[in-house]
């Protein structure tokens, strides 16, 4: 799934940036746009020593002609031995079959919740962290996320139906290569995982003959409000027995001076002790709700570029715990954004952390 804030943002450049291309006879010339966005992140932890750390993430647009558009993320970051790491987030061709339907191939952010294809660049993220329930950029600290930003290599179909009123109805269903089992360190001393281990990561070969399948179904009056459901389930093991399942529910809601965004995820894995044994499921649960308000609306100018945020995250059930995020933004640009932030993570067997956190983001 393409994201649909960056490609709002950037679909008139589409349509005035020409640039060579090859000639495909009666397609029209291509055109070209790059954006994206970057962040200086100081964290500081009861984990580790306060550090810095930056990324640079461009985004390339490209329109082949009014039916095919192709669009690629890549990212660039250090990591903690001094190399550059290189991601390609995404890399995919849409194909737009009208105004209201569009398919997809390549690699592409999964459309599971909204957080993960649409809110998680930083200069768009309200916070310098992740909620609680998925795992990302910057870690998790001592919090077991329950996911991370999905993303996989396959094909999905998009399709739009415009209600009656103004509201519209979103439909994103998707067929990827799916998890895999992760390879585990051969440490007889390392304690036996509380829940199956499952790599979500994408990769470009399947480890079994079935593939993974869902979607997301939204209803939305925008650009006030959107509430949607998600589903996903792909056998992860080599031989396509024990499956992994994921569902959701989001709500976004966008005022004139504030926000609230929340989500609930729920995960199944399927595992057996012994190839002998039968088939049992673990399965963890968990939510986060996040306000954030505008000082625009004291009408005072000196305050209108402060943003207040609080998030609450909880996971329940196998490694259990809770986190509330506080920060305090401050707007330079309409893209560019510094943020402030603490954090407090508490545990159910006791364990607690703190972080604290500055970042300046941007968007281009």
């Amino acid at each position: 799934m393409f994201n649909k804030t960056f490609l709002a943002c950037t679909i008139g450049a589409l349509l005035s940036v020409p640039v060579s291309a090859q000639d495909d006879g009666p397609l029209p010339q291509g055109r070209f746009v790059m954006g994206g966005y970057g962040d200086v992140t100081y964290a500081d932890t009861e984990q580790g020593n306060g550090s810095f750390n930056s990324r640079f993430v461009p985004i390339f647009l490209f329109q082949l002609n009014d039916k095919l558009h192709v669009e690629a993320e890549l990212e660039f970051s250090v990591d903690e031995f001094g190399a550059v790491e290189t991601e390609l987030e995404y890399a995919d061709i849409h194909y737009f079959l009208g105004d209201a339907t569009t398919l997809t191939a390549g690699k592409f952010l999964l459309p599971f919740g909204q957080f993960g294809p649409n809110l998680h660049p930083s200069w768009i993220n309200k916070l310098p962290t992740m909620p609680g329930i998925y795992g990302g950029h910057g870690g998790n600290g001592i919090m077991t996320p329950l996911m991370p930003i999905l993303n996989d290599m396959g094909v999905s179909v998009q399709h739009t139906i415009q209600l009656k009123g103004g509201s519209r109805l979103f439909f994103d269903f998707y067929a990827v290569n799916g998890p895999s089992e992760e390879l585990m360190e051969e440490d007889p001393n390392a304690p036996e995982p509380l829940f199956p281990e499952v790599e979500l990561e994408a990769k470009s070969v399947d480890n079994n003959t079935n593939k993974a399948f869902g979607g997301r179904i939204a209803w939305a009056a925008l650009p006030s409000l959107e509430i949607g459901i998600s589903y996903f389930k792909g056998p992860y093991d080599d031989a396509g027995d024990l499956d992994y399942t994921a569902q959701g529910f989001d709500l976004s809601w966008n005022g004139t001076f504030s926000s609230v965004k929340a989500e609930w995820i729920k995960t199944e894995a399927d595992f057996q002790d012994m190839p002998t044994d039968p088939i049992e499921t673990a399965s963890r649960d968990g939510y986060y709700v996040q306000y954030a308000w505008s000082m625009r609306q004291l009408q005072k100018p000196a305050l209108n570029p402060v943003e207040l945020v609080a998030r609450y995250s909880k996971i329940n059930d196998i490694e259990a715990g809770e986190r509330w995020t506080l920060g305090l933004n401050y707007w330079m640009s309409p893209s560019t954004v510094t943020k402030l932030a603490y954090e407090d993570t508490q545990l159910d067997d006791g364990t607690e952390d703190t972080r604290v956190f500055a970042q300046l983001s941007y968007g281009f």
